[in-house]
């Protein structure tokens, strides 16, 4: 019996964990919590908090300074940038990416001067520099277009020294990957420029190797092409040479500087100013609660890329089968855990496990590069909490309130709360036992009711009743039921005890002496007593009654015999008589006296009556 119930209740608790995970498993299949997912992942950067990024890349940034001291626009730059590359180049860098999409042809705008050859000619000779170009969604070919720099550009470069500047964006705006690979609506496939500043670093090849883009070394990319990018911290983290303070370097001829500065570096050219649209948010960007952090500049992410790439740095995801086995066993794990716990208890514990798992998260991103994904292993936490004690209260709980609601008219609070303990060992559809019936009954009480008025009585029986059964529950019986100016009970059951005879015989000496205490109380004429009738023996007990009414209660010859000795109290002259079934069971030294071997009507065995003095 008491494997069944455990066996059930086990069942029942692996089934909601699983139950539990499995709604997360969907919902992370679904993506139902992808904002979550975004959000958290963010908050794990900044926890994180900022590392030092690789010192082999390199910004120079457009500034306000130059805005101002070049008089001429910005769309006719084309000298000032040709200088600068001519002289980062010649300090030997090893990679110039060049962060602006010049498509106008310049050539005829300004009289008299070769604008667009200026710049030719300087990537051309400099050999090292990238291009990007941009991928537009075009309707008429219902695929990406490529738009590429000047033709005159790209062949000074070098065709293949372009790369898309694409960024891909979150559907809530924040940059959190990028797409290394990506192709139009022609079939071409483009690298993105960080990788081709990567692979030119390295003298590489870039090829597609199932899960990993391979440069010098594997990159793990999703099925688009997608890394998530280890941002090494907010705007700003990268240091950004102010270009016209470059420009004045370069004009002057001090190349000794662009050597010290720029020898075997990746050196990455674009817009730095407050004025620039190229903003984008990324983890560590919050307007809403951290101000002072500005959005990252397009040249700051390609360096993020970069430094990803070149450090290693690569964040590692679990496969989505190793995600489903942490939270089912998370899930069956805090099931187990919820069964055995309080709800408050059980509260404070699933917040413990939650903040435990998510620092775990912090700790393994910190210092590992992996990411847990933390949304879907923490959100069934509180789900199987929930799932547990809704059970619990319509279940399990249910049936306690239902044993308690039995037993507390019968037994002490503290015999309650231990047979709510040993539920599963207490059948209540019946079982025999052995016990100790104990029969009291008041003397001459019916000629004592007749002379008093109602209320009277009541009262006297009230005050009675309560001082005799707070002496029964104390010493652990059982209350089975009132009967006219009488009482029954016994020891020995619900929960059973070894000691049984001792606790019935001990709670008769004691209602007998605190009987004086009751009638100093009431002021009675002719003060009350009692008779006290103990024999022990088995019974059967359980739910005995019909569907209206059910009782917990007790039957059998036990009974009956505990009854006819009481009822020899009064012709012995004596308080408390208990048998020898009972007196051979004691353990504790009474007054105890032999009174007589009597056998009852329809016995043939006669049963020894002894007589205890109070």
């Amino acid at each position: 019996m008491v494997g069944q119930i455990f066996l059930k209740r086990s069942v029942s608790i692996v089934l909601i964990g699983l139950i539990c995970g499995a709604i997360m498993i969907i919902l992370q299949w679904l993506g139902a919590l992808r904002w979550i997912e975004y959000k958290s992942h963010d908050f794990i950067f900044l926890c994180r908090g900022t590392v030092k990024p690789d010192d082999r890349v390199i910004i120079i940034g457009t500034d306000e300074e130059g805005l101002e001291k070049i008089k001429d626009p910005f769309i006719f730059w084309s000298p000032y940038f040709a200088e600068v590359i001519k002289a980062v180049s010649k300090g030997g860098a090893k990679v110039v990416g060049f962060d602006f999409l010049q498509t106008i042809a310049l050539k005829k705008k300004v009289e008299g001067e070769d604008l667009d050859g200026i710049m030719a000619n300087a990537l051309s000779e400099a050999e090292n520099v990238i291009m990007i170009n941009l991928l537009k969604w075009d309707n008429n070919l219902n695929g990406f277009k490529a738009i590429n720099p000047l033709p005159r550009y790209m062949y000074a470069s070098d065709p293949e020294n372009l790369g898309f500047s694409n960024l891909t964006i979150d559907n809530d705006g924040c940059v959190r990957r990028q797409s290394l690979l990506f192709g139009d609506a022609e079939g071409n496939i483009y690298a993105y420029i960080g990788l081709k500043a990567v692979a030119k670093y390295f003298d590489s090849v870039i090829e597609r190797k199932g899960d990993y883009i391979i440069v010098d070394y594997a990159i793990p990319v999703n099925s688009y092409n997608e890394m998530l990018i280890n941002f090494a911290g907010p705007s700003g983290t990268f240091t950004i040479l102010p270009f016209y303070k470059i420009w004045q370097q370069a004009h002057s001829g001090n190349y000794d500087f662009f050597t010290k500065t720029f020898k075997d570096k990746i050196v990455l050219i674009g817009p730095g100013n407050i004025y620039s649209q190229d903003f984008q948010p990324t983890p560590f960007y919050r307007s809403s609660h951290y101000s002072g952090v500005r959005q990252t500049l397009g040249v700051e992410i390609m360096a993020n890329v970069i430094n990803t790439i070149m450090d290693k740095r690569f964040i590692n995801l679990l496969k989505f089968w190793q995600t489903v086995l942490i939270i089912l066993f998370i899930g069956v794990l805090l099931s187990f855990t919820s069964f055995k716990l309080s709800p408050v208890i059980g509260g404070i514990t699933t917040f413990a496990i939650a903040f435990a798992y998510f620092y775990l998260c912090i700790f393994l991103f910190s210092y590992y590069k992996l990411n847990l994904n933390p949304v879907y292993v923490i959100g069934v936490i509180p789900i199987t909490y929930t799932a547990v004690f809704i059970y619990r209260y319509n279940i399990e709980d249910k049936e306690k309130r239902r044993v308690k609601k039995i037993f507390k008219h019968y037994v002490s609070e503290d015999v309650v709360e231990e047979i709510l303990k040993h539920q599963d060992e207490i059948p209540l559809g019946g079982q025999r036992v052995q016990v100790s019936v104990l029969f009291a009954d008041i003397r001459g009480f019916t000629s004592l009711s007749e002379s008093r008025d109602p209320q009277e009585v009541v009262a006297i029986l009230n005050s009675y009743f309560s001082m005799m059964v707070d002496i029964i529950l104390k010493n652990k019986g059982t209350l089975d039921k009132y009967i006219g100016d009488g009482i029954l009970a016994y020891y020995g059951a619900p929960i059973p005890r070894e000691e049984h005879a001792d606790l019935a015989v001990g709670s008769a000496v004691e209602m007998v002496s605190k009987l004086d205490v009751l009638n100093k109380r009431l002021l009675l004429d002719n003060p009350l007593s009692i008779g006290v009738g103990i024999h022990s023996g088995d019974v059967v007990v359980g739910n005995i009654g019909s569907r209206r009414k059910m009782e917990y209660t007790i039957i059998g010859d036990t009974v009956n015999t505990a009854s006819r000795v009481e009822g020899l109290t009064k012709e012995l002259k004596t308080s408390i008589l208990i048998t020898d079934y009972t007196f051979s069971r004691l353990k504790t030294k009474y007054n105890i006296t032999p009174e007589k071997e009597i056998i009852f009507r329809g016995k043939t065995k006669p049963i020894m009556l002894y007589r205890v003095e109070a």
